[in-house]
């Protein structure tokens, strides 16, 4: 098994906190229907187009990590605050 890579690569200058938006629709494919999700920031944009099964396992670790921060430290992307549980004070 290879490492995993870090998240972010320290070396390039271009990471840093920026505004970015994300986009999010379903579509029909050749392959049948695909999540495509989009993610664009001042330096770049990424799409992927997920199947039902693996959009589920994206949304299952976004949620774990998002989870895991602190009210203050989570910032969305889209400028749509963050979802709060009824259980949430």
């Amino acid at each position: 098994m290879h490492p995993q890579p870090p998240p972010v690569d320290p070396g390039n200058g271009l990471l840093s906190e920026q505004p970015a938006q994300l986009t999010c629709t379903k579509a029909s494919t050749p392959l049948g229907d695909r999540m495509v999700l989009t993610i664009r920031t001042t330096s770049a944009t990424v799409t992927v187009m997920l199947r039902g099964q693996d959009a589920k396992l994206w949304v299952a670790h976004i949620t774990r990590i998002a989870d895991a921060m602190s009210a203050s430290g989570l910032v969305t992307g889209n400028g749509m605050p963050a979802r709060r549980d009824k259980n949430d004070n």
